[in-house]
């Protein structure tokens, strides 16, 4: 590996960001077309919905497959791959006439999209320390966080001064610019001799002894049920805060943005302290913050009406430490992974977004047009990733004493 690439400047920090911020931004950044788009192509606003759980899913299932790929071939020909398909979906669906050809769009979009999201941490903790790592990848959640700000503000803009269209063509070009920058700034991080050849039956193998390592699905699964709860909130405050709070529409995107800014805090506290006192340190501390926001939201479905502020206060503490949590978990698991760090993002990206998903059906399932369906969901996850993490690090502790 380059030297240059152990320093993580600030150019490297940026384009590692823009990598992981491109989901979030293909996500986010159409949401607001959504019922131009229903009328544009004169399809139902549910199916148009619908290409957002086509995203989700494609994105969740192929990382699997691109994991044990990147870690036989290396980080940047999958990447370059991936940015590649992802801006050929974006076009298409930027030319798109028909409901079905956005969908397709969509579907391939998500595939370029997996290819690169499950190789920028992997690639991060190629010929890195633990605690470098976290360091590193709280710098880039700190950049990547923007994407979710940024992203409906863009696509809003698009819409009004040209038309939905339009969207997906920025999509594109951040695509192809994302892959430039890429190409000039960072190098392939895995050397050929620690790559593993890849074969169906090695990758199943690879999965089979990591789903078997108790040391690395503990780390996990509580990321999953973490991610759980945080999609738990991306599923049901829009009703809570607009139908039962009256809040006003255009407000909302700022309540929902004071989570976001809260784990921009994290990621800085976690980028300024990580190397001084370990990321494992950082998280045991960090991981009673969403306990205590769990234990909260539990109080606060035994109240009829409780104030809005105290919604808003505990959603902030629940999700605020993912700027430390998010690379402590991960750190966690690659720290037990041995050489198989692509095959670990993957599996913990599939988990992740398996999870949320699930998360997001429940609050559904259990909606009764109330606050109490969010906020027991978002409690259940916060309270299973505390257990799950501290009996993982109990087990951790255990092994490295023996």
């Amino acid at each position: 590996m380059k030297p240059d690439y152990m320093k993580l400047t600030f150019p490297i920090i940026l384009v590692l960001g823009l990598l992981s911020g491109l989901t979030p931004l293909a996500i986010d950044a159409y949401l607001p077309s959504i019922p131009t788009i229903s009328k544009s192509l004169n399809t139902d606003i549910g199916l148009v919905q619908m290409t957002l759980s086509m995203y989700l899913l494609v994105f969740a299932l192929l990382q699997i497959v691109f994991g044990p790929i990147s870690d036989a071939i290396g980080r940047r020909k999958v990447i370059v791959g991936g940015l590649t398909v992802f801006a050929l979906g974006s076009f298409l669906c930027a030319i798109t006439q028909s409901y079905e050809m956005l969908l397709v769009g969509r579907a391939i979009q998500a595939f370029g999209g997996a290819a690169v999201a499950v190789c920028v941490p992997a690639l991060v903790k190629d010929g890195m320390s633990i605690n470098q790592f976290a360091k590193a990848m709280s710098m880039v959640m700190l950049v990547m966080a923007l994407a979710p700000l940024a992203a409906p503000i863009i696509g809003g803009a698009i819409l009004t001064i040209l038309n939905w269209h339009y969207i997906f063509v920025f999509l594109g070009i951040l695509a192809i610019l994302a892959m430039i920058l890429f190409l000039r700034t960072i190098p392939e991080t895995l050397p050929a001799d620690k790559r593993t050849p890849f074969s169906l039956l090695n990758a199943i193998r690879n999965y089979i002894m990591l789903l078997k390592n108790r040391a690395v699905m503990g780390y996990v699964v509580a990321s999953a049920f973490y991610f759980a709860g945080m999609m738990s909130f991306i599923t049901g405050s829009s009703f809570v805060y607009i139908e039962v709070y009256g809040v006003d529409p255009a407000k909302f995107g700022f309540l929902v943005g004071l989570n976001v800014i809260s784990m921009m805090l994290a990621s800085t506290i976690n980028g300024r302290y990580v190397e001084k006192l370990g990321t494992e340190v950082l998280s045991k501390y960090a991981i009673f913050i969403p306990l205590f926001a769990s234990l909260l939201m539990i109080t606060l479905t035994f109240f009829n009406h409780p104030p809005l502020w105290l919604i808003i206060v505990s959603s902030m503490l629940f999700m605020g430490p993912m700027g430390i949590l998010g690379s402590g978990f991960m750190a966690g698991a690659l720290k037990n992974a041995g050489n198989h760090n692509g095959s670990v993002t993957a599996l913990a990206g599939t988990s992740r977004f398996a999870m949320g998903a699930l998360g997001g059906v429940v609050v559904s399932v259990l909606h009764n047009g109330t606050f109490v369906p969010m906020l027991g969901t978002i409690a259940t996850c916060g309270i299973v990733a505390f257990i799950c993490f501290k009996l993982t690090v109990r087990y951790s502790e255990s092994l490295s004493e023996q």
